[in-house]
């Protein structure tokens, strides 16, 4: 019978072992190219899709370059547009008197909220002159103040016996919008006197309207 020597055995152990070594390094570099292959590919594609993106964006997509400038005469700009908003609602005609007194309470809140998100985000900029972000603040507050006195006044009226108020307060008027048929005499003046009370307007700068 043949036999194999021990060293012989050892031998080829040692052989296979470096081959299977070699072997293993080969596919392993092999496999190492190929994902260095497909990943540079992959970026490729994805530089060149960022590309047709940034061709495709309009400007300041990217970019946001806030001019401070701007922001310091935002606050005038904020209050103007939504006193503007908010009488254009006032204005609209609805289906019926309840509809509308619904409809300008909904676009009053949601209007008076963005003036005040849009005051919030000057506060915060760091961009803001100081002197603009106390502005910005003081309005925040007066906002704030203002509806709540036209709340307060509009309980009030309607605890004269009207359904339905409706108070817009600005700078320059107050405008109260009442749910009646008619507006007789002395219903004006109870009107007039609520406001007159409870704020700072003589009887040329309120308005009273009617809403059937």
């Amino acid at each position: 019978m043949f036999k194999i020597k021990r060293p012989a055995i050892i031998g080829m152990l040692l052989i296979l072992l470096v081959f299977t070594g070699y072997l293993n390094y080969q596919l392993t570099q092999q496999a190492l190219l190929k994902a260095s292959g497909d990943y540079q590919q992959h970026e490729k594609a994805q530089m060149e899709n960022l590309g047709q993106e940034y061709m495709g964006a309009k400007e300041g997509d990217y970019i946001d370059i806030v001019d401070s400038k701007d922001i310091n005469e935002n606050v005038a700009e904020v209050i103007s547009s939504n006193n503007e908003d908010l009488a254009e609602v006032m204005n609209t005609e609805s289906t019926t008197s309840r509809d509308y007194f619904v409809e300008y309470r909904l676009s009053r809140d949601k209007l008076r909220a963005g003036a005040m998100d849009r005051l919030d985000e000057i506060v915060k900029n760091e961009n803001t002159a100081e002197d603009v972000r106390t502005k910005a603040q003081e309005e925040i507050i007066n906002i704030g103040n203002i509806s709540e006195k036209e709340l307060q006044i509009e309980g009030l009226v309607k605890s004269k016996g009207f359904d339905e108020a409706i108070v817009f307060i600005t700078d320059e008027d107050i405008k109260v919008v009442v749910s009646a048929n008619e507006l007789k005499e002395q219903d004006v003046i109870k009107i007039l006197d609520i406001v007159k009370s409870e704020t700072s307007f003589n009887g040329d700068s309120i308005k009273i309207m009617k809403k059937q």
